[in-house]
């Protein structure tokens, strides 16, 4: 029994010993390390502004808003140099308000949903051999 037991814990020492040196060999600079939830926060919020500020971007290059902007005495380095000086909260409440400036920009989306809608209903009649006859 006690060859045994000594067998056996040469094994598990020789494996043990191995996988030391097999993760000993793994160069360090390809661990994974940990950041902080600051690091995630900012990076984050980075995101949001760029969002924004191409919304905004992207509703300027507008030909109806570049042109009552131009009659209101700006030029486009002002335009993005007052961009550049906003706060995120600011640029933010400013990108969500743009959504209002296009009118039907929410009716769109129902009339497709509803096309589909439709579309669905017409390949699941055809799918069962039902027929609508509108008389």
């Amino acid at each position: 029994m006690k060859v045994v037991k000594s067998f056996y814990f040469r094994q598990v020492a020789l494996v043990l010993a191995f996988t030391m040196l097999v993760l000993g060999s793994i160069p360090t600079k390809s661990m994974a390390l940990v950041i902080g939830s600051d690091a995630v926060v900012a990076a984050a919020a980075e995101e949001v502004r760029e969002a924004d500020m191409a919304r905004v971007q992207r509703v300027l290059e507008s030909k109806l808003v570049a042109d009552k902007l131009e009659q209101a005495g700006l030029s486009e380095a002002e335009i993005n140099e007052r961009l550049s000086k906003l706060s995120d909260s600011e640029l933010h409440s400013f990108a969500s308000q743009l959504e209002s400036l296009y009118p039907g920009g929410d009716a769109l989306s129902a009339i497709i949903a509803l096309l589909i809608i439709a579309i669905l209903v017409l390949v699941i009649l055809k799918l069962t051999d039902r027929k609508i006859v509108i008389r």
